[in-house]
């Protein structure tokens, strides 16, 4: 029973792949048995082969990953190296600091970590991490330290470079002295006083050789399009001995600022006027010729209602008081009218401004009609003719000496000495009698010239 069981179930499975055969072959050639080439395989039969191919090649491969799962390994070449969370407060805390531009310092990494090959796929550059501690610097210097990096998925296998160096400094506070500049100009017509800091120092902190070479802040005003008195904050710059900016990240602090406040006003300038009071009250020998001011205008700057009503600045009247010679006298003017709570600028000082008055004797004229001619050097060998033998004479100088002078006290001259038959336009000349009057007084003849003609007996 049981063996034609066994017969039974042969018998079976040979009509199974039997069957099995005849829809997967490529093909046998009918009774011939002969195979048939894969491209006259119908396509059907080609897509299930390909099908059933893929199913089989999963299969399998998934077998492989589940019971063997190899290792894979994997390099990134842009891990940032940085300082391990906390380190940088903790040298702070010990007056220490990495010196110089960590972005220089701390160059990327590259890190090769190994993984699952399941896991492979989901490493990335963010999953890595790498870190140098600064828990062993305790003193200023330069140390190579260690890099460390860490993985979330997978193990750190290798880290180039593996260390680097940095260097470490004191940090010092230094006081600097503060100054200002003033950037741009006003608007025309405004003026602006000495601005006032808020301090005249300022305290920097920074790595010890940073500090070795800052000479001072300087606050910079900027006065373009500023029309209004200043109140206002302005963030320090440091500057070197040569004068050039420190970059502000070389400081631990924030670089402090000073408050700044200045006066903004409009000016103009304004005429001076003035006026003598006493003028006709001078003797009557004396006339003012010339009078001028050391400062003929006065440069004020004021709040704007100031200027509403204000065209000149006036003098008190000027008195010369009692004047008993010629010369030039500077009188000092006080100014009135000059607006309260202004400020006078150019250097002008109202209390310095004077007027100069030069005062001479006058100076008037008086002719002299019918005045003879003296004719020297005639020779009495040779007869003359004259056209005219008088002239008017005009003289000019200070009132004291005209008003005195007489016709005798002036000698008319012609000098036909030495000239021999002719005729001759010869020139009016004349003497004084006194000969310091020669400086002062002025002579002139209404004909400059007398025509005289010569000849022999």
């Amino acid at each position: 029973m049981e063996r034609e069981t066994e017969n039974v179930k042969s018998t079976k499975n040979s009509e199974f792949w039997s069957r099995v055969k005849n829809v997967v072959s490529f093909g046998a050639g009918g009774a011939s048995g002969e195979r048939k080439p894969w491209y006259k395989v119908p396509l059907a039969k080609r897509i299930f082969y390909l099908v059933l191919s893929i199913l089989l090649a999963m299969l399998i491969w998934g077998y492989v990953l589940m019971t063997k799962d190899p290792l894979r390994q994997k390099t990134f070449y842009d891990v940032g190296i940085s300082i391990e969370s906390g380190g940088e407060a903790d040298i702070l805390s010990r007056n220490l600091t990495v010196y110089g531009d960590l972005t220089e310092t701390l160059k990327q990494a590259a890190v090769t970590v190994s993984a699952p090959l399941t896991e492979i796929a989901k490493l990335k550059s963010d999953s890595i991490t790498a870190t140098i501690s600064l828990n062993s610097i305790h003193a200023a210097g330069t140390y190579e330290l260690e890099v460390k990096a860490t993985s979330s998925v997978g193990t750190v296998v290798n880290i180039e470079p593996s260390t680097v160096k940095i260097e470490v400094d004191d940090i010092v506070r230094l006081s600097v002295p503060v100054a200002y500049d003033f950037v741009g100009e006003l608007p025309e017509g405004y003026w602006h006083d000495t601005p006032t800091l808020s301090g005249l120092n300022t305290t920097v902190s920074g790595a010890k050789k940073d500090l070795m070479n800052v000479s001072r802040a300087i606050c910079y005003i900027d006065l373009d399009n500023v029309t209004e008195s200043l109140n206002r904050t302005i963030q320090l710059r440091v500057l070197d001995s040569s004068g050039s900016e420190i970059d502000g990240s070389v400081f631990k602090d924030v670089i402090p600022a000073v408050t700044v406040q200045m006066r903004v006003l409009p000016h103009s300038h304004f005429p001076i006027i003035y006026e003598i009071a006493d003028q006709d009250k001078l003797p009557e020998m004396f006339e003012i010729t010339e009078t001028s001011l050391n400062y003929s205008s006065i440069d004020i700057a004021a709040e704007p209602d100031a200027f509403k009503e204000l065209e000149a600045v006036y003098s008190e009247p000027v008195i010369l008081g009692t004047v008993t010679e010629a010369g030039t006298y500077m009188i000092p003017l006080t100014l009135v009218g000059i607006p309260a709570n202004s400020v006078i600028i150019d250097g002008t000082n109202p209390q310095n401004v004077q007027l100069s008055v030069t005062i001479s004797e006058k100076r008037i004229s008086q002719t002299f009609t019918g005045v003879p001619i003296k004719f020297m050097g005639e020779d009495e060998n040779k007869t003359y003719y004259y056209g005219f033998k008088t002239v008017d004479v005009t003289v000019t100088g200070p009132m004291r000496l005209v008003q005195g002078f007489v016709t005798s006290d002036m000698t008319v001259i012609v000098n036909v000495e030495d000239r021999g038959p002719g005729s001759y336009d010869l020139n009016l000349e004349y003497t004084l009698n006194d000969f310091d009057l020669f400086g002062e007084l002025e002579v002139s003849f209404d004909t400059p010239t007398v025509h005289a003609s010569i000849g022999a007996k």
